[in-house]
């Protein structure tokens, strides 16, 4: 009786393992790419064992180059990638066993001598094209991860890494596994922080001798990149006297002032990171900070800026806030802010995003891609278009680039007068659109092909709010329809003059990325 009741445990056991959940019994999936360390093929030198390139030599036309090479200080071989008008500069392995509709989390290590704004390396994969444009270290080893799915690709499948640029790219120790279970986002059940309750129309980099004119410009917030206590003391005292809403640098919590500042009204929130998936900080290094300074400051605001939007999802639970900061002019649509808007509420709610408008530019910027200031009509319509695709903040990218330019500096001063104005209805929500757009123009869409005008609407009891966007540089005519027989004109806020509603519809003309804001009433 008793070996049959062993046999019967043991029998028991062995089916309860058998179907316990993988995750219970924890194994780090295999890596799936060949040769990561990248051992030198036998057949081929310049390539490593399992990697492979054509060599397609076209008379007149200088060829690509693949070849190993090292970086100080790192162990392992990089595989080095100098584009060439051959279209040759790229390499590609097998990869196996791959699941469909399988989440995969690609890393490896990237290196650049120096950094030019466009030149990314390129990888394919399941049929998908990634530009790595969050590479911005250079002069030293970044390692870069993201996470694929596989769509409908199953079992082998092609990885390939291109450089379609002369300057020389190079990257090694290439990872492929697949990725932990995500879990699901449950967007109601956020950590409690204290978001405002008002709009911030702040500008970075200010010092407290600053703080009296940007008030008096009609700002309300500031950021400053000055970590050191004194400053910090100074701005927040300056902060509170004049009203105003300070954003801290508090990239590395700085002599835990969190602790001194701890309830202080004028804090906005810790500015916790800059950019950090440009340089792949680690999310768990910000989030660590984030849970740190709640800790000292219960329900504070986290701020991090991020130009690439595509990679907030990693970095989710690092703050609070994300400022996001694309600076189009001038080589880049206005929609670039729109789109890397949208692109962020894929990650995280509108009520967290803010938006860095661009207000800097000229021959020390020119090397980096942007050898002008916005004029007054770019920096207006980017404000405004960034509100209408649901910022809950703006913040202008610089203090003292746009004050060393008079004409810059005026207009944004009007900006930012309109926004203090506007600061009853930037609080609430976009209503559902009722209103269509008809294009007559010669010129009708966007860089995406998408309508040239881009519109919201915000209601207020009888109130209503418009605001149309031209995020192109070409003047434009439309109707806009939808409105009931009870409005029968609609008041412009800045020029104060009446467009008139006639069959449900206006028709407008904006001139190359001009800006209206109407209100109207109900009835009236």
């Amino acid at each position: 009786m008793f070996s049959k009741s062993i046999r019967l445990a043991l029998f028991i056991i062995v089916v309860w393992v058998a179907c316990f959940p993988k995750f219970a019994i924890s194994k780090e999936s295999p890596n799936l790419i060949p040769n990561p360390a990248f051992a030198i093929s036998q057949g081929a030198p310049d390539l490593p064992e399992g990697w492979q390139r054509y060599e397609q030599k076209i008379p007149g036309v200088p060829p690509s180059k693949v070849y190993f090479c090292r970086v100080d200080g790192y162990p392992g071989k990089l595989l080095a990638i100098e584009g060439g008008p051959d279209r040759n500069g790229r390499v590609w392995c097998q990869v196996n066993h791959i699941r469909p509709h399988t989440d995969y989390r690609l890393e490896f290590n990237a290196y650049r001598l120096k950094f030019t704004n466009g030149v990314y390396l390129e990888v394919e994969i399941f049929r998908q094209r990634h530009i790595i444009n969050q590479h911005f270290s250079y002069g030293r080893i970044q390692p870069i991860f993201l996470t694929i799915n596989s769509g409908n690709t199953r079992g082998t499948t092609r990885f390939m890494v291109t450089n379609p640029h002369r300057e020389v790219l190079a990257f090694g120790s290439p990872v492929m596994r697949m990725a932990e279970p995500s879990r699901e986002i449950d967007r109601t059940q956020d950590a409690p922080v204290r978001l405002p309750k008002f709009f911030p129309v702040g500008i970075y980099a200010a010092k407290p001798d600053d703080l009296t004119e940007i008030r008096a410009a009609g700002f309300n917030a500031v950021q400053s990149y000055d970590a050191k206590p004194d400053n910090i003391r100074q701005m927040a005292a300056a902060s509170a006297r004049l009203g105003l809403k300070y954003l801290p640098n508090f990239r590395g919590d700085p002599a835990n002032l969190s602790r001194e500042l701890a309830g202080h009204p004028e804090i906005l929130g810790f500015y916790i990171e800059d950019e950090p998936e440009g340089r792949s900080v680690p999310p768990e290094k910000i989030k660590a900070l984030k849970d740190s300074l709640k800790q000292d400051h219960p329900g504070v605001l986290t701020a991090v800026a991020m130009l690439r939007p595509q990679m907030i999802g990693p970095y989710r639970e690092a703050a609070d806030v994300f400022m996001v900061d694309p600076y189009p002019v001038p080589n880049m649509p206005m929609t670039w802010m729109a789109d890397s808007l949208d692109e962020a509420v894929r990650y995280v709610p509108r009520n967290r995003l803010w938006a860095v408008i661009q207000a800097f530019g000229g021959a020390k910027w020119a090397k980096h891609g942007w050898p002008r200031m916005p004029t007054p009509a770019e920096m207006r319509c980017l404000t405004y278009l960034a509100v209408v695709h649901g910022a809950h903040g703006l913040f202008y990218w610089n203090y003292s680039e746009v004050k060393a330019d008079s004409t810059s500096w005026e207009a944004l001063k009007k900006i930012a007068t309109e926004l203090r104005q506007l600061r009853t209805w930037l609080v609430v929500p976009d209503a559902p659109q009722s209103l269509r757009l008809e294009m007559t123009s010669p010129f009708k869409v966007d860089a995406n092909g998408r309508p040239a005008v881009h519109f919201c609407q915000k209601k207020q009891g009888g109130e209503n709010l418009l605001i149309l966007v031209n995020v192109i540089d070409r003047p434009v005519t439309f109707y806009l329809q939808g409105f009931g027989p009870q409005v029968p004109w609609l008041t412009e806020m800045v020029q104060h003059h009446k467009s008139v509603v006639q069959d449900g519809n206006i028709r407008e003309e904006l001139g190359p990325y001009e800006v209206r804001v109407y209100h109207y009433r109900q009835g009236a």
